[in-house]
C-alpha cells in the first residue's frame, strides 16, 4: 500500500523542475524585441525636453566618443553636449540583435567613465548630472541619458516601446 508521500513528493518535484525550467529562460532572455522604429523612440524621447544644451551627432561624432560604428546597428541617435562645459547627452541604440548589448553596454560605460573624469573635481553640477544618469539596454534597444530629467525621458521611451 502507499502511502500520501508517494504520490505528492513526485508532484511537488515535478513543479519544481518548472519553475526553474521558467527561471533559465527569464534569466537568459535579453528583454523583449520591439518593433517601435528609432525615429519613434527618438521623438518620444526629445518632444517633452529642452535641447537647448544638445546638439545632433553625425556618423563621425558617435564613432569618436562612443567607438560604435551606426551602420552596423539598426540606428543610432545621439544628442551630445553643445558645449565641452556641459554634461547633458542622450544616446539611443537600435541593435540588429541582442548579440550586441555588451559591445554597446561597454561603449556606454567607457563615454561615463571618461565623461567623470572630465568633470571631476570642479564641474561639480555636470558631475552629479552623470553620478545619476541612466543607462538600461533591454531586448534590441540600448538608452543613455543624462538630463535632470531623465527618469521623464526613459518614462517616456517606454510608452512607445
Amino acid at each position: 500500500m502507499k502511502r500520501i508521500s508517494d504520490y505528492w513528493i513526485p508532484c511537488v518535484m515535478g513543479v519544481l523542475v518548472i519553475l526553474l525550467i521558467a527561471f533559465l529562460v527569464l534569466l537568459q532572455s535579453d528583454g523583449k524585441i520591439s518593433d517601435t522604429s528609432i525615429e519613434d523612440v527618438s521623438a518620444a524621447a526629445t518632444d517633452s525636453l529642452d535641447m537647448s544644451a544638445m546638439q545632433a551627432a553625425d556618423s563621425n561624432m558617435i564613432k569618436r566618443l562612443y567607438g560604435l560604428n551606426p551602420s552596423e546597428y539598426e540606428g543610432i541617435v545621439l544628442y551630445y553636449p553643445v558645449t565641452n562645459m556641459d554634461a547633458q547627452e542622450l544616446l539611443i541604440v537600435r541593435m540588429k540583435d541582442t548579440s550586441q548589448q555588451d559591445t554597446v553596454a561597454a561603449a556606454i560605460e567607457s563615454r561615463l567613465t571618461a565623461q567623470k573624469n572630465s568633470f571631476e573635481g570642479y564641474g561639480v553640477e555636470q558631475f552629479e548630472l552623470l553620478s545619476n544618469s541612466i543607462t538600461e539596454i533591454s531586448g534590441n534597444y540600448a538608452f543613455f541619458i543624462v538630463h535632470p530629467d531623465a527618469k521623464t525621458v526613459l518614462a517616456n521611451i517606454r510608452k512607445v516601446l
